[in-house]
């Protein structure tokens, strides 16, 4: 059985430790942790066993996060007032990225959904009825008309653009850059006057006082249609008005153009995007 009361080799103690050599050398080179002794004939390095207490301290606070820098003022002081605040400030910056992990796992799980409700999605054109619970959007006006000229697409990407300025500005992450969908005004709709300035996103109740504005899309029955080509979407906005007009609906609230899924394009560099076309109505 090895004799751990003797001074230990840099190879022995690395070892024993669990740790390379190449890193012990590293730590002598900065300070950080030194060897015991040293023969300056052989240029051998030798710790003693108690040094396993530094170098568990060491490994400690960089599993926390802390930098190597600030582990080496913190075994020079023992500055335990420096070492809670410097964990309180850890322990803020661990708590954002794990607020950006969750949203970005939610965004994933979106993402997940999207793409395997593809196939079951009903057929493009065909308008029917949809039960919607309550659902909360972030929205902003681009001052920008998708239907301004017949290039919506190039519309869309400009909008998109002043859309992620505006959250960019307010420091909100860039995971709720995704699936940005339209609203056309219930007014303009029923009126055949196809003007759409504002784009948003759907957020989850959770995370409301992130943003400056909110607002509820009220739940109820929807007159829907999927839309396989953005090129198509104001003929079949033509065509729900037409199952409006012949079913007797009253519509009751704003038209929401959903982008239900992007891809790209295999033939250009535009977006394909699924669309979900959605009317609130009332029956008559």
């Amino acid at each position: 059985m090895q004799d751990l009361s003797k001074k230990l080799t840099i190879g022995q103690f690395a070892h024993f430790n669990n740790i390379s050599e190449q890193t012990l050398r590293y730590y002598d080179q900065i300070g950080l942790l030194h060897p015991a002794e040293q023969n300056e004939k052989t240029g051998y390095r030798y710790y003693k066993i108690t040094q396993c207490a530094i170098l568990d301290i060491i490994s400690h606070m960089k599993s926390l996060g802390i930098p190597l820098k600030d582990i080496h003022t913190y075994l020079k002081t023992n500055d335990q007032n420096w070492m809670t605040e410097t964990l309180r400030q850890k322990y803020d910056i661990n708590a954002r990225e794990i607020a950006l992990l969750q949203e970005t796992q939610a965004v994933i799980r979106k993402k997940i959904s999207d793409y395997t409700s593809y196939s079951k999605l009903p057929k493009a054109g065909i308008p029917y009825i949809e039960m919607m619970p309550e659902r909360i959007i972030y929205k902003y006006d681009t001052k920008i008309n998708y239907y301004y000229t017949e290039d919506s697409a190039a519309n869309y990407e400009y909008m998109l653009r002043s859309f992620k300025d505006n959250l960019t500005g307010q420091d909100l992450p860039s995971v709720y850059f995704y699936n940005v969908s339209s609203i056309m005004r219930r007014e303009n709709f029923v009126a055949h006057n196809f003007i759409t300035t504002e784009l948003f996103v759907f957020i989850n109740e959770n995370d409301r006082e992130r943003f400056t504005v909110t607002e509820p899309v009220k739940g109820g029955a929807f007159l829907c249609m999927i839309c396989k080509d953005s090129n198509y979407e104001v003929f079949y906005i033509n065509r729900l008005l037409e199952e409006i007009h012949d079913k007797g609906y009253t519509v009751s609230g704003d038209y929401i153009c959903e982008v239900v899924s992007e891809f790209i394009s295999s033939s250009d560099d535009r977006r394909d995007m699924i669309l979900k076309l959605q009317v609130p109505i009332e029956f008559a």
